[in-house]
């Protein structure tokens, strides 16, 4: 069982959470103890002046936890609410700071899309699931019109949105007019997307590294795209500094 200095102070911390000041809190605990009273009598209780108390009750009015007795104004006594009612708002609080928590987890990759880095800003979108990987992927098509860079795995991507999907794509690209470079790791559609090269406004190299891998980057609009088709998972970047990097690499990779 708790002593009574336990019980007080986990009191006082509930009160504190509820954002009461100090004085408050005090006061709360002291009325709770002495029962209906006088102004007079918390005011020698706590030891501070009249108009000091009124001004602390008044702040314990505005949290709900206080009211006076219906006597009149100078003889009237004051009392506060039952723990019961602290206790109640506590956990009212606490679950309204539960779905603020999950509505902020939910709205993290739109907020972090108005992140900003130093003087630069810096922008990051996070597309999950197969139909906002496909949102993504013809948007790409409406924001350049310059040549795309993309480097990893053709066969894992296209295995991720299918040939027929490969194609509409690769078929709105060319009415555009957007060139395409792909640096691929070698695999049975990187070979096939290789010899419609002419055709498809894309020129195609082979990336041999020492260990493969099913992931990519897509360079464009001084954006960068990274796709995870295993997840899968899209991570939009907009940060010049990012960017840079990565055409400095993809250009470094491209002419070795």
């Amino acid at each position: 069982m708790e002593s009574k200095t336990e019980m007080n102070q986990n009191l006082y911390t509930s009160l504190k959470e509820l954002g009461l000041t100090e004085g408050e809190a005090n006061l709360y605990t002291t009325s709770l103890s002495l029962g209906p009273s006088t102004i007079a009598s918390l005011a020698d209780h706590l030891n501070i002046p009249r108009p000091n108390v009124y001004k602390i009750i008044t702040g314990l009015e505005k949290q709900g936890l206080s009211k006076f007795s219906e006597r009149k104004k100078y003889t009237r006594t004051f009392m506060v609410e039952p723990p019961t009612v602290v206790l109640s708002k506590v956990r009212q609080k606490r679950e309204d700071f539960s779905t603020l928590d999950h509505t902020l987890v939910g709205s993290m990759p739109d907020l972090l899309a108005l992140y900003h880095q130093g003087e630069t800003p810096t922008k990051i979108k996070i597309f999950q699931g197969e139909d906002q990987w496909m949102k993504i992927f013809f948007q790409i098509l409406e924001e350049t019109k310059d040549t795309i860079s993309f480097f990893g795995s053709a066969d894992a991507f296209i295995d991720m949105i299918s040939w027929e999907t490969e194609n509409k794509w690769i078929k709105k690209r060319v009415e555009k007019n957007i060139h395409l470079n792909a640096l691929l790791i070698p695999g049975t559609d990187a070979q096939k997307l290789k010899e419609n090269d002419e055709g498809q406004l894309r020129t195609t190299r082979f990336f041999r590294g020492q260990t493969p891998f099913v992931t990519g980057f897509m360079l464009y609009a001084n954006k960068v795209i990274v796709w995870q088709p295993k997840a899968p998972l899209a991570v939009l970047i907009e940060d010049e500094y990012i960017v840079q990097m990565l055409r400095s690499i993809f250009d470094t990779l491209w002419i070795s």
